[in-house]
């Protein structure tokens, strides 16, 4: 495989109590960054001096400060830190940007992997694996369509990047969604590799069932501000409410927030020739899922022997050691 320079960016947000995982799972990378920005959006805990004990040791790992601006929400702030850390790098030459949450443990070679099926599949323009989240004690994978790659680890073909114009700071969220989008509109293709896990030790919506209903609520209504498919919505909240905890309640959660969308006319914030074209995917996903249509695209490691092989064993990359980190497959 050809020399690929990548950079990452991490927005961090009083990260204290996952952050040294993070760091720590990026440094054992098999294949480094070239830069890694983590951004401190206005943490009040000790999140820089965590960032700066590092800098001092590894010259590629860089802390910048911003300040949170009133008004904006969490999600607006995240994404406006990610754009902050972008900026930096302007000048830096490299062919892959990663976006990566400072509350994900990586496995080794996650980088390596995700690069790899970069150069397998020229169309690929945003990359992700998968994450799994502590339920019950055992770690269990996240639940997505392939065609969805969650924020908190995407990689990006720096041309798909800058072709899409970057994130679009969303006041309820779902910048990742609109990116893919608005990447495949442009010809661009997304996926996430099943057989590349990572753990995210702190899932959204977690804790009692308030919080969790909350966070499902807000779920619904960032997906009326995308500016989903109601027939859509309304087949994936059914979805979730058996697949989703607490079970039934959490996909009715879901449909309640996207019905207070529409009721409070909250602004769309895609444009709407993006919005269109999202609509028509997923009216082409619910055909296929009654098997009207095949799938329009599928990256090429998929069918490889040693993808095949790596999938059925993916439950090794989730096993976690005594030490924390994952266990070798």
């Amino acid at each position: 495989m050809r020399t690929c320079r990548y950079v990452i960016v991490t927005p961090a947000f009083n990260e204290a109590q996952y952050l040294k995982d993070t760091i720590e799972s990026v440094i054992s990378q098999t294949t480094l960054p070239v830069s890694w920005v983590i951004v401190d959006d206005g943490s009040t805990d000790n999140t820089a001096e965590i960032i700066q004990s590092y800098t001092t040791v590894y010259p590629w790992i860089h802390y910048l400060r911003r300040e949170k601006k009133a008004g904006q929400t969490y999600y607006a702030s995240n994404v406006y830190a990610i754009l902050y850390g972008v900026t930096s790098l302007r000048h830096e030459p490299y062919d892959m940007l990663a976006v990566l949450d400072a509350d994900i443990t990586l496995c080794p070679d996650y980088y390596e992997q995700i690069l790899r099926r970069f150069e397998k599949n020229p169309e690929l323009g945003i990359a992700t694996g998968v994450y799994c989240e502590k339920q019950n004690e055992q770690w269990v994978e996240v639940q997505i369509d392939r065609q969805s790659t969650p924020k908190a680890l995407q990689v990006f073909r720096r041309q798909c990047y800058e072709a899409c114009g970057g994130y679009i700071p969303m006041m309820y969220g779902g910048e990742d969604a609109a990116i893919e989008v608005t990447a495949r509109q442009k010809k661009w293709q997304t996926w996430s590799f099943p057989d590349i896990a990572v753990k995210h030790n702190r899932p959204l919506g977690t804790g009692c069932g308030s919080k969790q209903l909350k966070a499902k609520f807000n779920s619904g209504l960032t997906d009326y501000a995308i500016g989903m498919h109601p027939l859509f919505v309304v087949f994936k909240s059914l979805r979730r409410c058996f697949c989703e905890t607490p079970l039934f309640i959490s996909g009715i959660a879901r449909l309640c927030g996207h019905a207070h969308g529409a009721l409070s006319h909250v602004p769309r914030q895609l444009p709407l020739n993006t919005r269109r074209y999202l609509r028509q995917e997923q009216m082409f996903r619910l055909l296929r899922v009654v098997r009207f249509v095949q799938p329009s695209w599928k990256p090429v490691s998929e069918s490889s022997n040693h993808e095949k092989e790596n999938h059925s064993s993916k439950h090794k990359y989730r096993q976690l050691n005594d030490a924390g980190t994952f266990g070798a497959i």
